[in-house]
């Protein structure tokens, strides 16, 4: 009886997918048909924003393989069946593998990406690039890049379909999304250099604040100035602030190491500043306030020497 449920919820799921619409998924959903079932299923909890994006599109893929070798072929050509098994092989070596495609323009949601810009292909892209050639899946890009598969348009996907031994619903059912990448090394490095600059900033500008205490006749320039670049500072290191990303099984996990170093750097040095600013602004309206300050005055020449001053404003 549960097996029956399952499969009309996924026969549904599949009749729907001819009237989803045009627009970015900004779900947090793998799949449109089946949402996240395949890493529920691989691994008995929903993913999070630690999951690695790949071990999501791994999972679902090899849901989708299991689902598809389940469904009935009674209807098709032995040509058809055949080529049906083959494609599905196709799929099995595919996800294994693990080389999908970046979402590179759209960090505003999950979107499909049929080719990437290194050239990595979907699944559904795979498939196509082995049984009718890479000229074809390139074809169907160009026209349709982050498309989900049920709004693609072109014959040239079409008549493929036609001889696959999938439906256009079971393609769409292959068809993962993406989340945006992860940072690449030469972006990290660029945030590293870019905050070794900042820093280096802060760190005189805490010490034109730490050595202006208490001193009302000096401006409040670097207060002001410390104040702003050390908050900066702390909310790049936050904003910027990454999880690791866990695998699953066949997935490895994704360790961000060096990235979040540098951002609790930012965090620290950034509070520092602003801490330091802080205080002398607040030195500063103090000073200004004091009717008698003590401090220590030094007397030039040979007898030269240091003292206390006292003094009392009225």
């Amino acid at each position: 009886m549960k097996k029956l449920f399952l499969l009309l919820f996924i026969g549904f799921g599949l009749n729907a997918c001819n009237h989803q619409p045009a627009e970015p998924l900004a779900t947090d959903q793998v799949n449109v048909l089946v949402g996240n079932a395949g890493y529920v299923a691989a691994t008995g909890q929903a993913p999070t924003t630690a999951t690695n994006d790949d071990a999501r599109v791994q999972a679902h893929l090899a849901y989708a393989e299991q689902q598809l070798r389940q469904h009935s072929t009674t209807g098709l050509s032995p040509a058809l069946a055949q080529r049906r098994g083959q494609l599905l092989d196709l799929l099995h070596r595919y996800w294994v593998a693990g080389v999908f495609p970046r979402n590179y323009d759209h960090p505003e949601g999950r979107r499909p990406c049929f080719i990437d810009r290194a050239g990595r292909l979907c699944a559904v892209g795979y498939l196509v690039a082995e049984t009718a050639g890479r000229p074809a899946a390139e074809s169907i890009n160009r026209a349709h890049k982050y498309d989900l598969i049920a709004n693609m348009r072109t014959p040239v996907l079409a008549d493929w379909v036609k001889t696959s031994g999938l439906t256009t619903a079971e393609c769409a059912l292959i068809q993962p999304t993406y989340g945006p990448p992860p940072p690449t090394e030469g972006e990290v490095k660029t945030y590293a250099v870019g905050s070794a600059i900042w820093g280096g900033v802060n760190v005189m500008l805490g010490a034109a604040n730490a050595s202006q205490f208490n001193r009302a006749e000096v401006g409040k320039g670097a207060a002001y100035a410390g104040i702003l670049s050390g908050t900066g500072q702390l909310l790049t290191g936050a904003l910027r602030l990454p999880n690791d990303q866990q695998g699953i099984n066949w997935s490895p996990s994704t360790t961000y190491g060096t990235e979040r170093t540098i951002s609790y750097l930012n965090i620290g040095m950034g509070t520092a500043t602003l801490a330091l600013s802080a205080w002398n602004l607040i030195s500063h309206r103090n000073a200004a306030l004091k009717k008698t300050t003590v401090g220590v005055v030094t007397f030039p020449g040979p007898a030269g020497g240091s003292g206390l001053s006292l003094t009392r404003r009225f």
